[in-house]
């Protein structure tokens, strides 16, 4: 996409700046985002074909209620027109400054900011600058047998998009999907929507 193109789609993007952060799924990306997204200064991130802004998904849809990873991949980088649209229209309507975008590759955080016609990437944050190996490591045994995946939103926000949801009470609340066993850890921000 061309810059003239950008600028047709979002006439602030000129001073938009654009985040990635990168690293293997089931590093514990997700988990780390919000400690990311306050070192950068940004209150919108991407992931998971979710935009989120602060501790509350604005638009989309996660990407793991797909039913094939082939349309799981595809939802993530929104592929689809209504994806795409959904995105575009919220954040016209919140105008941000700048955003993170969360992936498993360069390639994959490249793609989402073309398809939503973002501008160029301005720096690309890797999990090996914000975790040790053993955290990643351990992050990754969770992901493998245990199944769970971690978002940057408060349980209170999942809740409202999962049919089906289990709540179980602990330090940090744990949100399952029986379906696709996935798990949300976030501790509580005292400035989330209940």
């Amino acid at each position: 996409m061309i810059l003239k193109d950008i600028k047709e789609i979002f006439p602030f993007a000129n001073k938009m700046k654009v985040y990635a952060f990168v690293g293997p799924s089931g590093t514990g990306k997700s988990y780390r985002a919000q400690m990311v997204a306050g070192e950068k200064e940004t209150h919108f991130i991407i992931d998971d074909g979710l935009l989120i802004k602060d501790n509350e998904v604005i638009a989309g849809e996660s990407a793991k209620k797909a039913s094939t990873k082939v349309a799981t991949v595809k939802h993530a980088l929104f592929y689809e027109e209504e994806e795409k649209e959904e995105i575009i229209k919220a954040l016209k309507k919140y105008k941000p400054q700048s955003i993170l975008i969360l992936g498993t590759s360069d390639g994959m955080v490249q793609k989402i900011a073309e398809n939503l016609g973002l501008p160029e990437i301005e720096e690309t944050i890797y999990i090996t600058d914000v975790a040790t190996k053993q955290e990643m490591e351990t992050a990754r045994k969770i992901r493998v047998t245990e199944g769970k995946h971690v978002i940057p939103v408060p349980t209170f926000e999942i809740k409202k998009d999962f049919s089906r949801v289990f709540v179980r009470s602990t330090s940090n609340f744990q949100i399952k999907r029986k379906r696709a066993k996935t798990v949300y850890f976030r501790k509580i921000n005292y400035k989330a929507n209940i």
